[in-house]
């Protein structure tokens, strides 16, 4: 640019005798003033340069922050910085639900001192008892049940557990109780052990049958060699 501008500003070198045309008297006036307009001009341009190249880098600047590329709209990387809500655990009432989840799913006994069992009442007795959690959800409670044989409080206990529970082995104590070991892979999700053993009993008799109660708990035995004293 300063040679161009150099080349504009300098006329050749002519002989002194040189014959000139005739000019009129304000012609090295208006010869300077071309001049300078030049210079102005491309002086212009080269500021007009500068400042769209200067808005054009400051734009691509507040784009993407330090250190990090701007990504298209709609592609993944941008797509990737939306934040999304983590997804919600199972809706358990159950075993293994939330305590808040239980709540809203049973009718607290407030006469109850310890404020774990819920209605209603069979036969005098809660039907929910002792309601244990651990970790803000429930591990442990008691069931008590009209007497019933055991496949029909085999029925009711896979009402508590989650569809996706399963039969890992079932024993009978004869006189005594009838232990049957679950498995659940949403448990396992939720709890961090998929694992629930059924015991049922009949809570006046002490013999396995009829059955008037069922006692859920989290328990480890894969194997009926494994399986807790009734």
């Amino acid at each position: 640019m300063a040679e161009l501008l150099r080349a504009r500003a300098v006329a050749p070198d002519a002989p002194a005798d040189a014959k000139l045309p005739a000019r009129d008297a304000s012609w090295p006036y208006a010869a300077r003033m071309g001049i300078s307009l030049q210079i102005v001009a491309a002086f212009g341009a080269v500021a007009v340069i500068g400042a769209v190249s200067g808005c054009s880098g400051n734009a691509s600047k507040s784009a993407a922050p330090p250190g990090k590329s701007a990504a298209p709209s709609g592609s993944a990387t941008a797509l990737a910085t939306t934040t999304t809500a983590a997804a919600p655990g199972p809706a358990l009432t159950g075993f293994g639900a939330t305590l808040a989840k239980w709540k809203a799913a049973h009718r607290l006994d407030v006469s109850v001192p310890a404020r774990n069992a819920y209605l209603p009442r069979l036969d005098g007795e809660d039907t929910w008892q002792v309601v244990t959690t651990a970790g803000g959800r429930v591990t442990s409670y008691t069931l008590n049940v009209a007497p019933s044989s055991l496949s029909a409080a085999e029925t009711r206990a896979r009402q508590e557990l989650p569809a996706d529970t399963r039969l890992l082995w079932a024993r009978t104590v004869p006189g005594t109780c009838t232990q049957e070991q679950f498995e659940s892979a949403t448990l396992a999700a939720v709890l961090g052990d998929g694992q629930v053993n059924v015991e049922f009993d009949n809570a006046l008799s002490g013999s396995a049958t009829p059955v008037t109660e069922e006692l859920f708990g989290t328990y480890d035995a894969p194997t009926v060699a494994q399986a807790p004293a009734c």
